[in-house]
């Protein structure tokens, strides 16, 4: 039976355009999804980029909003640019915004509206404990240090809101991405032309800070980020980009993050070398991560801000709780054949959680790499599983309805999937399903294909090697 299952499936390879909602011009765009490996702007989060095609934009943007002013108050000031008031919902500034706006109110009012980034009450950090240290003193574990890793969270009824360090809370050694005395670019990246670091050499005594003769270390550099408590799978324009905010309600100050881990490390997408995915690349990463090039003497080339070595992740952070507590050992009270603890959230409101499903089965997912299904604490949700494969957390935010091409620009990182429009996890409860996605919109499901789940049990972690070649074989064919 699960031949004739695996006969339906194929990789679709068709290239197809994807407009982020975004004033960054589209050669912009591409060339952030080619991989700078960088933690400042990424893909639909460009507005920190001071340089370059995005200094243009804002300044195309200016000229537009310009004509959107009205005339002249009574006192003769100019009306100042009104941004989008969407931005201001759900607080006290949005009647003022729109009345604005609509040149029914000017004067101070209009002046004086705050920046919409500054609404946002994110948590505090311990300024001199969090952000005033070098990873000299921070390696040391002390029960006060924790390697220097600073976190905080706090949550009203929307959102959660995280303020981080980006210091690992584990020691990390001084690092060289392809060897000390060597550059920061594979040839992959020469070959195309996307080698942005060719005035660097790894180790090096002119890189400036978070670099010694050994290798590049980080920086403590405090990131915010602004992610809803639960996603919403049913929202209309998904799948989405794996790096977007905007359009999933969320903010964050590290543009190339697709989503932040448990202990406040970003977590990036696939790709850090060009075009090409860290795997690919050759790269060795301990604990899935490594720190971005030292950028803080700006020795680049081309239009790539500035900035030390800012620690995040790739590929699935193994040294982690949600990772040790399936892989320690039985006798070390490990639980290989309990669902996987979450180890982070995507950006769009939707959990990470760790490799397993129950019964240590391999979890079904989509093109994205999440899937319907329980969580660990039982409850049915659509969610993101880490993989030891591309695109290692997700390719796109979900569902994927199997449409994950649209949403990549550059090298196709989605995976395989599940052969449906909708990937839930076998043995998944009906009842369940049906009344998470009630919260939602009840119809949602009956517009796609779905796998089968009732009854059907998934493949052991084995088989999944023999099945995923299986359908690229046949995608062949």
């Amino acid at each position: 039976m699960w031949w004739t299952l695996l006969l339906v499936v194929a990789v679709n390879t068709v290239s197809s355009e994807y407009s982020l909602d975004t004033d960054v011009p589209r050669e912009a765009v591409d060339r952030c999804h080619r991989g700078w490996r960088d933690h400042r702007p990424k893909c639909g989060e460009y507005a920190t980029m001071e340089r370059g095609a995005a200094r243009d934009a804002r300044e195309a943007r200016k000229a537009q909003r310009a004509k959107r002013q009205v005339p002249q108050d009574q006192t003769g000031d100019d009306k100042p640019t009104i941004p989008d008031c969407t931005v201001y919902k759900d607080t006290e500034y949005f009647d003022t915004c729109t009345a604005c706006d609509a040149g029914t109110k000017t004067g101070d009012e209009c002046k004086n509206l705050p920046k919409p980034e500054d609404l946002i009450d994110y948590p505090d950090i311990d300024k001199t404990k969090c952000l005033d240290i070098s990873w000299g003193t921070g390696r040391e574990n002390t029960a006060d240090n924790n390697f220097g890793n600073c976190m905080a969270m706090k949550t009203d009824s929307t959102h959660r809101y995280i303020t981080s360090n980006n210091v690992p809370d584990f020691y990390v050694n001084p690092y060289c991405p392809i060897g000390l005395g060597k550059g920061y670019c594979v040839q992959q990246e020469i070959d195309a032309g996307t080698c942005f670091f060719t005035g660097l050499t790894c180790g090096a005594s002119d890189n400036g800070p978070g670099t010694n003769d050994y290798g590049d270390f980080w920086v403590p550099q405090e990131d915010n980020y602004k992610i809803k408590l639960e996603g919403d799978p049913t929202q209309s324009d998904r799948p989405g980009d794996m790096y977007d905010a905007k359009k999933v309600g969320a903010s964050k100050t590290n543009g190339a993050a697709q989503g932040v881990a448990i202990n406040g490390i970003a977590i990036q997408g696939p790709n850090d070398a060009g075009d090409v995915s860290i795997d690919e690349a050759g790269f060795q990463l301990a604990c899935g991560g490594h720190v971005t090039p030292p950028l803080g003497n700006n020795q680049t080339t081309g239009n790539v801000p500035s900035g030390p070595p800012k620690y995040h992740f790739h590929k699935a952070p193994e040294c982690l709780s949600p990772f040790t507590d399936a892989s320690k050992g039985l006798a070390a009270g490990g639980e290989p054949y309990k669902h996987a603890k979450l180890m982070g959230w995507a950006i769009d409101g939707f959990g990470i959680y760790a490799y397993q499903e129950e019964g240590g089965k391999t979890p079904v997912v989509d093109e994205c790499g999440g899937h319907f299904g329980p969580i660990d604490t039982g409850e049915v949700k659509y969610h993101y599983h880490s993989r030891a494969i591309v695109p290692y957390h997700l390719a796109c935010q979900g569902p994927a309805l199997g449409q994950c091409n649209r949403t990549q620009s550059g090298t196709n990182y989605c995976h395989p999937g599940c052969g449906y429009q909708v990937c839930v996890q076998p043995g998944t409860d009906e009842e369940k399903l049906k009344s998470y996605l009630a919260k939602f919109d009840d119809t949602w499901l009956d517009k796609y294909t779905v796998n089968p789940y009732n009854g059907v049990e998934a493949l052991d972690s084995f088989a999944l090697p023999i099945v995923v070649a299986i359908i690229l074989n046949l995608s062949v064919w």
